[in-house]
């Protein structure tokens, strides 16, 4: 078997259509929805479908045969003959090759405890709504500066106020023994020479001093630097909603037996899932599912399903009955 094969290129053609394309006995193809995203590098991705495939979904819905019948204009009977040859031929050359290319799809593997593991190729885009589209980017990343705390330890709030001493140079004293001299000479020639008045107001008179006086000067301002508050962050808890009813289900196990059915729903519950049902199974259906809850439509069954994959580590399938 090559990758080439008839029946993997339709599997292929029906993903870009239908949400979950089944192979009895063998399993099926689940369309996950990934919405719009900005990466660090400010690059936009467009929204896309990615492919996961679940193991369990082995029973037979019946649109790969119904296809396959449209498609080469055989009998359903040939059809479904044809598709259960398929389901068998691939699992067995999937368990004797270890690895097989599942055309475009992705890549089957076997793990060394036997499991069978499905790697999806990222770079097919399964949603024909984004055709074309391609990753935008909206320039360079802006990095957000970091805050660095002061290294003073107290403020200057906090701190007494010193003033500084006043240091007293040679040339201040020499100044001030030179005016004490004036002064008090002046003095005592005033009292031991007793001047005529015509000359005492004279402008000639060698004892007349004038002194002129400055303004002293202002006092400089200090500038006080009001420090901004650090605005407070607010965390945000995000607030999962129940589902609103839409005969939509996700389901995470399928049993032909009801007390099996039962067993996975005890487990589901201790595990901290509340809206865990069994659905019963109406004429012509040979298995009792499991339900974790229902959801409106299938975007929402998606997303519900991608989540609970990623936090609870649970397989998860988008069911309408």
């Amino acid at each position: 078997m090559t990758t080439m094969n008839p029946m993997i290129a339709f599997i292929e053609h029906l993903l870009y259509t239908h949400d979950c394309v089944i192979i009895p006995h063998f399993g099926g193809f689940v369309l996950n929805t990934q919405d719009f995203k900005l990466d660090d590098e400010q690059v936009i991705h467009p929204k896309s479908k990615w492919v996961a495939f679940n193991e369990r979904l082995q029973s037979d819905d019946g649109l790969l045969a119904t296809s396959w019948a449209k498609e080469n204009g055989i009998s359903q009977k040939q059809a479904f003959a044809a598709v259960h040859r398929f389901g068998q031929t691939l699992s067995a050359q999937i368990k004797a090759d270890k690895q097989f290319q599942f055309g475009n799809i992705g890549v089957f593997q076997v793990s060394k405890s036997g499991r069978l593991q499905f790697e999806p190729n990222q770079l097919i885009n399964f949603d024909l709504n984004q055709y074309g589209l391609m990753p935008v980017g909206i320039g360079q990343a802006k990095k957000k500066p970091v805050l660095q705390e002061s290294p003073v330890e107290k403020s200057a709030v906090d701190l007494p106020t010193v003033q500084p001493p006043v240091k007293r140079t040679r040339q201040n004293q020499f100044y001030t023994y030179v005016l004490m001299a004036f002064f008090f000479g002046g003095i005592a020639a005033y009292y031991l020479t007793e001047p005529n008045s015509r000359y005492v107001n004279s402008s000639f008179s060698p004892l007349t001093i004038r002194i002129k006086k400055t303004k002293p000067a202002a006092p400089a301002k200090i500038a006080v630097i009001e420090v901004p508050k650090k605005e407070a962050i607010a965390t945000v808890q995000e607030e999962i909603t129940a589902p609103v009813s839409g005969g939509i289900f996700l389901v995470a196990g399928s049993f032909k037996t009801e007390a099996k059915a039962a067993t996975c729903q005890a487990e589901l519950v201790a595990k901290g899932f509340e809206n865990v049902q069994i659905i019963e199974k109406q004429a012509g259906e040979g298995h009792y599912r499991v339900s974790v809850g229902e959801v409106a439509d299938f975007d929402a069954g998606y997303a519900a399903a991608t989540r609970l994959k990623t936090e609870k580590k649970l397989d998860i399938w988008v069911y309408k009955r």
